[in-house]
């Protein structure tokens, strides 16, 4: 099956110790692998699998009672033991975009597949899940990005809502799984007896950088024990990925006495307000013609590898060039001095600026939003900010997308900048721009095109 990768025993364990499983308690991975969960169970639970894979379906089936594995896909075969367990543990498969769920007669056995012509394969485990368990039971799964913040799963985190008391959210570090990249959190909800209003009890949120950090996550009393836990209601946020989320502080009255001695200093505005916002250009397959070298009737095409991780560009390597009368050539593309370039995706390269420095005459590919700044904006004080910490984990939060990450135009119009930045209000100096390293005459400079 389409992106099913097997989970660490540590992320395994946490979930089983989150949910809070008691000796007895029927027991169900309906996407069991080889069985990294069923292999972290603790004794005396009744377990329960489903695999379609039937190489690891042989694989699991020592790990549990006769009878008690499904081989066979778990969408289409487990639907008469819906709401019979206590707990829905595990790590479904992960779509991509050629490979969704299509099937008309199974998509209309789920609120989040019917009435449509496809739908995500974490989608419908995630409802599945809900389905397997009975009330007061808890689910707890492994998801990518999408559900959490794309405004496209909107509609899948208010089905939950209605229908769930989501208890914890945990961002797992990118590259845990195999042969992927894929960010993900793992979730732990409790099914409500009767679907209802958006429930209202906050939800406890942590974002997780290395694995080690999940084995001393104790089972009992994990919000007082775990300062690092953030809480938010679900219902009032439109984000649900832990980052998205600000650390509190453990000092309410302190965190009120800085923020009215702060005010001026931690007003914001919206980057929308402060720039206009285009997309670099670029064709792809046959009509994709670049060259390694410059002359007169060539420009230079700026692609993600140019713009350094310290906010410069680096012409000196890697650069390509495109016939100015060719079809690659498109004056949207084209950039100007004072403008800011934003890497838009790549996991190593989303979310690096570079200001574009006078004299050069170049074009952007679509891998990069250029931001045109308006006439009272500090642009150079914008690509400061951009490259600090706090700029950095600002943009870092914007990020969406499974296997690849990357930045919407309409995501970043909506983040907030120091409102110091214009000119006519008060700012303290900032920082020249970086250097821009320029290509060297007598150097090729065309590896890596692509």
């Amino acid at each position: 099956m389409v992106g099913q990768f097997f989970t660490p025993a540590l992320v395994a364990e946490c979930m089983f110790r989150l949910a809070g499983v008691r000796p007895g308690d029927r027991v169900i991975d309906p996407s069991c692998g080889d069985g990294s969960f069923l292999r972290s169970a603790a004794p005396g639970l009744d377990l329960h699998g489903c695999e379609i894979d039937p190489r690891h379906a042989a694989s699991a089936a020592p790990l549990l009672p006769p009878g008690n594995l499904v081989a066979g896909d778990a969408l289409a075969s487990l639907d008469q033991t819906w709401g019979t367990y206590d707990l829905a543990i595990g790590n479904p498969p992960f779509s991509a975009q050629a490979s969704l769920e299509k099937r008309p007669d199974l998509l209309r056995r789920y609120d989040l597949g019917a009435r449509r012509k496809s739908q995500c394969l974490e989608v419908l485990f995630l409802e599945l899940f809900w389905k397997l368990v009975k009330p007061d039971g808890k689910i707890a799964i492994i998801l990518p990005d999408g559900p959490f913040a794309n405004r496209n799963f909107r509609h899948v985190r208010d089905w939950l809502l209605h229908r769930a008391h989501v208890e914890a959210i945990i961002s797992l570090p990118r590259g845990i799984f195999r042969q992927t990249s894929a960010k993900t959190n793992l979730l732990v909800a409790r099914r409500l007896p009767v679907a209802a209003l958006p429930y209202l009890e906050p939800t406890a949120l942590l974002e997780c950088t290395d694995l080690g950090e999940l084995k001393p996550l104790p089972l009992a009393d994990w919000r007082r024990l775990e300062p690092r836990w953030k809480q938010t209601v679900l219902a009032h946020a439109k984000d649900w990925r832990p980052e998205a989320h600000a650390t509190p502080t453990t000092d309410a009255a302190d965190a009120s006495s800085d923020a009215s001695s702060d005010a001026a200093d931690t007003a914001t505005v919206r980057l929308g307000d402060l720039f206009k916002m285009r997309t670099g250009y670029a064709l792809y397959g046959a009509k994709r013609e670049l060259f390694e070298q410059p002359d007169d009737h060539r420009v230079p095409l700026i692609r993600a590898k140019n713009v350094s991780p310290d906010g410069g560009l680096r012409l000196d390597q890697n650069l390509a060039y495109i016939a100015r009368d060719g079809e690659m050539f498109n004056d949207r593309g084209t950039v100007r001095p004072g403008e800011i370039l934003f890497v838009r995706v790549g996991v190593g390269c989303y979310g690096r600026t570079a200001l574009v420095p006078p004299g050069l005459d170049a074009q952007v590919d679509d891998w990069i939003h250029v931001l045109t700044p308006h006439a009272d904006l500090d642009a150079v004080g914008a690509l400061a900010w951009f490259n600090s910490a706090e700029g950095r984990t600002a943009v870092r939060k914007l990020a969406k997308g499974v296997g690849t990450l990357s930045v919407s135009k309409s995501s970043l119009a909506e983040l907030r900048l120091p409102a110091s930045l214009q000119k006519t209000a008060p700012r303290r100096p900032t920082p020249a721009a970086p250097e821009t390293v320029e290509p060297r005459a007598q150097d090729p400079v065309g590896a890596g095109l692509g």
